[in-house]
């Protein structure tokens, strides 16, 4: 494993969301056995029976259970497969849809099993709260969360309803703490954000890819070509997408973008254990217009999809530093009482066949921030500041 971040993004892992019953009669403890491991089954069997009759204190067997299936999972020792409880499953498929109730930050495990904070969302509470890249959540509401419970963490940060005051334990880069109230509120930001740049340039930065959610927000796909429009008929020639610090999101709308600014083609292809092929293909139809797409380190995933696709295809120009390098698929599974289970099937390539996972993207002109900036959030660096930007409008304006 490199010593990269491992981006376990509250939602933002690429995902099929397939959602699969159950056969009846389908229980926990089938979850994490094999049928013909009898030797395993009367292990268990045993030891319930022994804790039955002999252990001293009461437990609940339930949660003794859904602790269980947990563990036989994270000892796969691979950081997107994961077993949810109902209530975490709950939030999970949720933070897939553009909209839900928190704070606004975007977080993930660092090599030394720390809470790290990636980014807070634009004009988020947390972002409001003064929360800034690279600082470290050490507690909510009192206790303390290690890297390896992630998910709990996150879990009671939007537990509450909008309006509710969460308690935040924040350590800051200085090694400092800071203990802040943050108001929930509803996180139903636009994925995307546009704006025509000077000489017929338009900008558009894209902060996740997400599904069209239960309360009618749009897709990001949808949001996209729907500012596109907006751009070209407002006399925008040339298009820079921004794809910074987008830790990736929802397969098929990174697809769906891609087919939008492609001719007809293979945008990327999946293949699972077994060699078995699938193609996510572009029709002839397509925006023609002249591309720069920026990327850095975080950017990640479904980033990486429409990254790779427009630059296989010669279609735009990339600029920045290495993405992340995340190359694989996550089938989503809903069980019958609600649990589920988020599970690594296959690898995706770049239509030329480049399995970019745990390598990246190189981007075709590199180019660092500068050194005040390296920990920040890309969109919040005023735009004459943003180095990444200029080389890129200096590009394209050349196109």
């Amino acid at each position: 494993m490199s010593n990269k971040l491992k981006i376990i993004i509250a939602v933002i892992v690429t995902a099929f969301v397939t959602f699969l019953a159950t056969v009846a009669g389908f229980t926990a403890l089938y979850l994490f056995t094999h049928r013909g491991d009898n030797s395993f089954n009367e292990k268990l069997d045993l030891i319930d029976s022994i804790l039955e009759s002999k252990y001293l204190y009461e437990y609940d067997k339930g949660e003794m259970g859904e602790n269980a299936l947990k563990a036989y999972i994270e000892a796969l020792d691979e950081p997107y497969t994961e077993y949810y409880t109902p209530q975490e499953f709950s939030s999970y498929t949720e933070m897939l849809q553009d909209g839900y109730t928190g704070i606004g930050i975007i977080v993930s495990v660092t090599d030394d099993d720390k809470i790290l904070i990636i980014a807070p969302f634009e004009n988020s509470p947390a972002y409001e709260a003064g929360i800034e890249p690279g600082d470290i959540l050490k507690a909510v509401d009192g206790v303390e969360y290690t890297g390896s419970e992630l998910n709990e963490a996150v879990n009671v940060i939007r537990g509450g309803k909008e309006g509710t005051v969460v308690n935040i334990t924040i350590e800051k880069k200085d090694g400092s703490e800071e203990n802040l109230n943050i108001i929930r509120s509803d996180i139903s930001d636009e994925s995307v954000k546009s704006e025509m740049l000077d000489g017929g340039i338009g900008y558009m930065r894209i902060t996740q890819f997400n599904m069209e959610s239960e309360n009618g927000s749009h897709s990001t796909s949808t949001e996209f070509s729907e500012q596109l429009k907006e751009l070209t008929d407002g006399g925008a020639d040339r298009l820079i997408i921004d794809l910074r610090d987008n830790p990736g999101g929802i397969l098929q709308e990174a697809c769906g973008i891609a087919d939008e600014l492609l001719g007809e083609g293979v945008i990327t292809y999946t293949e699972d254990k077994n060699g078995k092929r699938e193609n996510y293909n572009s029709d002839a139809d397509m925006v023609d217009i002249p591309l720069v797409v920026l990327i850095n380190g975080n950017s990640a995933s479904a980033s990486e999809v429409l990254t790779g696709a427009l630059k296989a295809y010669d279609r735009a120009e990339i600029v920045g530093e290495t993405s992340f390098g995340k190359g694989i698929v996550q089938d989503v599974y809903s069980l019958l009482d609600g649990s589920g289970i988020s599970l690594t099937t296959a690898k995706y390539y770049a239509p030329d066949g480049v399995c970019i996972h745990e390598i990246g993207i190189e981007p075709d002109v590199v180019c660092e921030m500068p050194e005040e900036y390296k920990n920040s959030y890309a969109s919040t660096v005023e735009h004459d500041k943003d180095t990444q930007l200029q080389k890129a409008i200096e590009i394209i304006k050349e196109k």
